[in-house]
């Protein structure tokens, strides 16, 4: 029988560690400088980020830097992997076994890589659940602090769901079937997650203990199981698998697509309405890219909501309206709005990396920089109230939504000066190198500097001196991290070298000496320096505490940002492309003079984009477009669905003038293509969209059908055609504009 090999104590140490992780998880084992990875995961990893695999005896291994660390975790979380950090939470000693910690396990749906995140868009992490028919939804972006959840009544909800958030993560408990067919064309990493963990209760306890409350009721899910699972499931899942920090989180929104004009994912991708159809368009070539005007990535994550979720409540859409018009009408305090949002940044993530430990001192000036344009936007605020006052209030109890957002915005001055007190102008990147606390602030840092300082010229006068001395003239005092100090002399005067001068190394044209002064002056100046350096640090993290104190604060005037700099934004497209405020109703009018395509008039340079009318209501409810191909019919009926949709989202409308009556939901069946994956025809497609439209539409709805029956021949399309007509025109009662080549 074979002897098994005995194990080294750090091997053992790393198979302790390796044990305890989830399965599947690369483990980066710090060792000194590098990061190692054994056994599976070096090879694995070896393969992704094309490095080479070695052996230590019979062990595959591979390694990475720890400063170039960040490129190849990027790349590992991109081929879908988790990770996790074993850092060394103590100092090397010889002859001791360091002792290591996993901090934290980074997956894609749940890291801070800058170079991977998009400013414009959040970073989810999703969580799935069901409760007998209803389906649960939440997800988390740590990056910003973003938690949402929500519930809805059929698979095909929850599929438009996931497709509007785009999550780059989704979790799902262990076993339950139908979750995971919901999942099918899903571009995401999916996991399973114990199912016991989404279960009511215990999801219950894990979200009343994380938020410190007696009951969920105040989030608004009192009676939603669905959506307490999934929101504790996700919850769990960051805090016990992946054993992160989420102290920053503070708000668990619960929303209701009731609230919102329902746009199912086909109708989100055949508007173009975040992204164009075709890859190889540019991005121009959508809507959120013809009206976004904002100036921080907080505003731009915004608009993406707003415009794939516009309010179905005519009061709500009223005021924003109403912010927008105070600001069209004033452009140089537009303007100057403006130039004071683009200071603020990204105050969401910048407040976030701080709180979770992963910032640094230029996050604490960014964010100064933004608490300092506070009263500078409140101001401006107050003045485009005032100069409103006349207009009337459409609901005379609301307070207006721009005095709404100004209360949010939590001026303070005090943290500010900290801030300035404390930070240089240009601190370096790292924390542990020094250099980022200002001259004056603590005492004690003061005096530690000065020591180091005088040691430094006490080494400049030591090298003119002994040059004196020993009359060597190329005799230099030099610093590496390997010796620290030391004396060099050139192989040329190596005879006139002292006998108390100690050899240390040889190199190649001189000779490098110590002497017992060097040495005793070398401690008290590393010993000042590395000390200095130690309290810098704290110093850094006494200020970061100061800001954390204020956390719920500056989250709160984050979130009035944002929402202000899309409405400064609507007020900038409306002034640049000449849109006009739409009368919002209820009585299901849909009047458009001179519309005009929002993206096509922005992208047509060479020749001038014609506008026309629309004009359907009850007696007037279905339009019939012919025409020859290329006339603009497809054209066209976008253009009214686009006119629609930006008028819910409180945007101002590329239009003369416009009457959009509250809908409850916008379809479309534009342009079939095979979904060979599925075994389905274009013709097979084609039907069941129009199917999903027969069954779902109603008299609030607009419909935009291009050229139905295409995929079958003519005599049957056309029947088709006016049977789909005849339905939509005599039962649903649905607004409806029918592009057709049929005449």
């Amino acid at each position: 029988m074979a002897m098994q090999q005995k194990q080294t104590p750090m091997m053992a140490q790393y198979h302790r560690l390796k044990g305890d992780l989830p399965e599947g998880v690369l483990l980066l084992f710090r060792l000194g400088d590098f990061y190692e990875m054994f056994f599976d995961d070096a090879k694995t990893a070896a393969e992704i980020l094309s490095i080479t695999l070695t052996k230590r005896g019979a062990t595959p291994m591979c390694g990475i830097p720890h400063h170039a660390a960040d490129n190849y975790i990027g790349k590992l979380l991109q081929a879908g992997h988790k990770v996790a950090m074993c850092e060394q939470v103590e100092e090397a000693q010889p002859g001791k076994l360091v002792n290591r910690e996993v901090t934290q396990i980074l997956s894609p749906g749940t890291h801070f890589d800058e170079k991977m995140l998009s400013a414009e868009r959040n970073n989810y992490l999703a969580a799935l659940n069901r409760s007998g028919r209803t389906y649960g939804l939440a997800v988390i972006d740590l990056t910003t602090s973003d938690f949402k959840t929500t519930e809805v009544g059929t698979i095909t909800a929850l599929q438009t769901e996931i497709e509007r958030l785009k999550p780059a993560e989704i979790v799902h408990p262990a076993g339950d079937s139908r979750l995971t067919e919901s999942l099918i064309d899903i571009r995401a990493i999916i996991n399973d997650h114990e199912d016991w963990i989404f279960a009511v209760d215990s999801a219950e306890y894990t979200l009343r203990n994380h938020f410190g409350v007696q009951s969920l009721d105040g989030f608004g899910l009192k009676n939603r199981p669905a959506a307490i699972g999934a929101a504790g499931g996700v919850l769990h899942y960051l805090v016990n698998t992946l054993r992160r920090n989420v102290t920053h989180l503070h708000r668990l929104v619960f929303y209701q697509n009731s609230e919102f004009l329902t746009l199912d994912a086909t109708t989100l991708r055949n508007l173009e309405i975040l992204e164009p159809l075709t890859r190889d368009a540019p991005n121009a070539t959508c809507l959120y890219n013809a009206v976004n005007h904002t100036v921080t990535p907080m505003g731009a994550r915004r608009l993406r909501d707003w415009l794939t979720q516009p309010l179905a409540n005519a009061t709500a859409i009223h005021a924003r309206q109403q912010a927008v018009e105070a600001w069209v009408e004033d452009g140089p305090r537009l303007e100057q709005l403006r130039e004071c949002l683009r200071q603020v940044r990204d105050l969401e993530r910048t407040l976030t990396r701080l709180s979770v430990g992963t910032g640094n001192a230029r996050d604490l000036l960014n964010l100064r920089l933004a608490i300092e344009q506070f009263p500078g936007l409140h101001s401006l605020i107050e003045k485009a109230l005032d100069s409103t006052s006349e207009l009337e209030l459409n609901d005379t109890n609301a307070s207006p939504l721009l005095a709404q957002l100004a209360t949010q915005l939590n001026e303070l001055p005090e943290l500010a000066t900290i801030i300035t007190r404390s930070i240089v102008d240009q601190p370096p990147l790292t924390l542990r190198e020094g250099g980022m606390i200002r001259e004056g602030f603590s005492p004690e840092l003061d005096t530690l500097r000065a020591g180091a300082r005088k040691g430094k010229d006490w080494f400049a006068r030591l090298q003119k001196q002994e040059i004196e001395n020993t009359n060597i003239p190329s005799l230099k005092v030099r610093f590496n991290n390997v010796f620290g100090y030391f004396i060099e002399v050139t192989k040329t005067h190596l005879e006139k070298v002292p006998a108390h001068y100690v050899r240390k190394q040889t190199v190649a044209n001189a000779e490098r000496y110590i002497t017992d002064e060097l040495k005793t002056m070398e401690d008290k100046v590393l010993g000042a320096e590395e000390r200095s350096v130690k309290l810098e640090h704290e110093l850094y993290l006494q200020v970061r505490e100061a800001v954390l104190k204020h956390l719920r604060e500056i989250q709160q005037s984050a979130d009035a940002l944002a929402q202000l700099d899309v409405l400064t934004g609507f007020a900038e497209t409306a002034r640049l492309h000449g849109y006009c405020k739409p009368n919002v109703g209820s009585k299901g009018l849909l009047m458009i003079r001179e519309g005009r395509h929002p993206v096509l008039e922005q992208t047509m340079l060479d020749e001038r984009f014609v506008p026309n009318h629309t004009d359907l209501d009850g007696d007037n409810q279905v339009a019939l477009i012919t025409g020859p191909n290329m006339a603009g019919k497809s054209t066209y009926i976008r253009q009214v669905a686009l006119i629609a949709l930006l008028a819910h989202t409180g945007s101002f409308v590329p239009a003369a003038e416009a009457r959009v009556d509250i809908l409850d939901r916008i379809f479309t069946r534009i342009g079939a293509r095979d979904n060979l994956a599925r075994g389905q025809s274009t013709f097979m497609v084609e039907m069941s969209e129009t199917a999903n439209i027969l069954h779902h539409a109603n008299e609030q709805s607009l419909v935009i059908l291009d050229e139905i029956g295409r995929g079958t021949s003519t005599f049957d399309g056309l029947s088709l055609a006016w049977s789909i007509v005849e339905s939509l025109h005599q039962q649903l009662g649905s607004k409806t504009l029918f592009a057709t080549h049929y005449h």
